[in-house]
């Protein structure tokens, strides 16, 4: 008696820990010059699962071109982190000044577990 129930709750707990599936999410990033003196650096986060989303951390961080080669990277997109419904999305935009080139890195993380579950770069001349 004693073993089916310590293995009733095992299974218990397995299942419970199946319910924290990684999220299925469409995202982009975009970097592009809009002016001679600043580049517009565009994400956007879908959710493809038809569940809400963990709470996902997103974070875009950019290294401007130095003659050197690439300077150090600056966090330039940190919002709190959001839950996306079914099939919600999201559209962050911020323009960075600079008149040389940037690369810029997107870093998608559940914010509870800490997990990376997108991780992806666009760059600019």
């Amino acid at each position: 008696m004693t073993r089916t129930l310590a293995l009733i709750s095992l299974l218990l707990l397995a299942a419970c820990d199946r319910a924290k599936i990684a999220p299925q999410l469409a995202a982009t990033i975009t970097a592009q010059r809009s002016s001679p003196t600043s580049v517009l650096i565009k994400v956007h986060v879908q959710n493809r699962r038809d569940t809400a989303t963990v709470p996902l951390d997103v974070e875009v961080t950019a290294a401007p071109h130095q003659p050197a080669g690439w300077g150090e990277p600056v966090r330039i997109i940190h919002p709190v982190p959001f839950v996306l419904n079914k099939h919600e999305s999201r559209d962050l935009r911020t323009t960075l000044v600079t008149s040389s080139g940037v690369r810029a890195a997107l870093t998608i993380r559940e914010a509870e577990r800490g997990l990376i579950v997108v991780r992806m770069a666009a760059t600019t001349d």
